[in-house]
């Protein structure tokens, strides 16, 4: 190719239309990495300070109290054990959490459906999390002392005597619960699923 020829090819270039011109599309590696991501449960705040027990504190009032039970509940560790998720309504857990009043410093919060943890241990991690969060909170419970019974006790109004006892948490799915309260360990701690590799909890068959 000769001085005058390459020059003519270089002028060509530069006059083509950009929109016709010949790109290599690019993979975006933030796509790469939102689309990896979306794989893995997003850990919240709630997650950060089950890892680290360090969290950013905030004033005690209605709106920060039901946006902690917020990163609660939506956290991954939530993902077990409230119903508003997938997998745990799968098996019958309809449990939920929610603020009933703030009066000074003493929060008070109910609880409604079936859980599979003990009620005592979800009002203790709920009360755990609202202390380190807004620590003038110096009580935190329940309006009716009855909404902790993880059983419900049906007596004879002639006799007095107990006729029958409904059970208030979610099914026994797969054994699970029975067995570990047998072998001595607290099913609490391990819930109703056990966590995989990427952080995701599994149901594990009966």
């Amino acid at each position: 190719m000769n001085c005058c020829t390459a020059l003519l090819l270089s002028v060509a270039l530069i006059l083509i239309p950009h929109s016709h011109a010949f790109v290599v599309p690019l993979v975006s590696t933030s796509r790469i990495i939102s689309s990896s991501q979306s794989l893995i449960p997003l850990r919240n705040t709630y997650d950060d300070w089950r890892s680290d027990a360090v969290v950013d504190q905030m004033p005690l009032d209605e709106e920060n109290v039901e946006m902690c039970l917020d990163e609660l509940v939506y956290s991954n560790y939530g993902t077990q054990m409230f119903g508003v998720h997938d997998v745990p309504a799968s098996v019958g857990i309809t449990g939920e959490i929610s603020l009933v009043e703030v009066a000074g410093p003493e929060v008070y919060l109910s609880l409604n459906g079936k859980f599979w943890h003990s009620r005592n241990h979800v009002l203790g991690r709920a009360a755990m999390y609202l202390n380190a969060r807004m620590p003038e909170i110096i009580h935190v419970s329940v309006m009716d002392p009855d909404e902790l019974n993880d059983m419900e006790e049906i007596y004879d109004d002639d006799t007095g005597e107990c006729i029958e006892i409904i059970d208030r948490r979610a099914p026994d799915y797969n054994g699970d619960r029975a067995t570990m309260k047998y072998q001595g360990i607290d099913p609490d701690m391990r819930g109703p699923f056990v966590s995989s590799l990427n952080g995701e909890f599994k149901i594990i068959p009966s």
